[in-house]
């Protein structure tokens, strides 16, 4: 683990930030106040002790509450190869926040012992038919409109409660969740055009727009830079 150092950030009360991506890695510890983070995970609440791992591109959003909140992070540009091809956030809550902070400020390479001593942090829960949703969205190239009528809900009120819960109009969270997949067969052999055909996209020029936007490189850049990883990881462990 190297991080480039920690950095603070501080949110006013009620504020937003859309939804957005890093390329790095990063850990975010929240050191007062309170937020919701959603993704494609679901709504993440957040509040002072929680410890959240975003894979690089992982997409999310925050809304702040009363208090709105701070947070320090810690990048982590260099992620094993397991870390690189991991595609939700996790959190934890630690069990004490000053000493998380000295990890966080002083001794980052001890994250992996804070989280050990962490507890798992669930999404809210949400409304089945939500769950389901996007679940059918996920497994069908069905119109979204003709799913949500399947589970008793009109395109309208599915959209507002999607983009309310996951941050994301259901539109784009169908298109995430394809990134998310073809993101894990990336470190794979398959040829791109079988990954883009696998992961739901149109076709390989499709993939190739979506990588492009997300990670900033094409696809075959991005998997010599996931195997380049596999293979350093592979090189040390010997």
């Amino acid at each position: 683990m190297n991080p480039a150092g920690a950095y603070r950030t501080r949110h006013d009360r009620g504020a937003t930030l859309a939804t957005h991506r890093h390329r790095e890695a990063y850990a975010a510890l929240v050191l007062d106040g309170d937020y919701t983070e959603t993704s494609l995970d679901g709504p993440l609440p957040c509040r002072p002790g929680s410890l959240i791992l975003h894979p690089p591109y992982h997409a999310h959003g925050d809304r702040f509450g009363r208090s709105g909140a701070s947070a320090i992070n810690i990048e982590l540009p260099e992620p094993p190869s397991a870390q690189l091809i991991q595609t939700a956030a996790s959190a934890w809550q630690v069990h004490d926040l000053r000493e998380a902070l000295e990890v966080f400020q002083r001794c980052p390479q001890r994250l992996p012992e804070l989280l050990a001593c962490a507890t798992p942090q669930a999404a809210a829960e949400l409304p089945d038919w939500q769950t389901e949703l996007l679940r059918g969205m996920d497994e069908s190239d069905d119109d979204i409109a003709l799913i949500a009528r399947r589970l008793g809900v009109s395109a309208e009120h599915a959209s507002r409660a999607l983009s309310r819960s996951y941050g994301m109009s259901p539109r784009a969270l169908r298109r995430e969740a394809r990134w998310r997949r073809a993101l894990g067969m990336l470190g794979g052999s398959l040829p791109l055009a079988e990954v883009a055909a696998a992961a739901g996209f149109a076709d390989q020029s499709h993939l190739h727009r979506i990588v492009v936007a997300h990670a900033g490189c094409t696809p075959m850049r991005l998997r010599q830079q996931i195997k380049y990883v596999q293979d350093r990881d592979l090189a040390v462990a010997a």
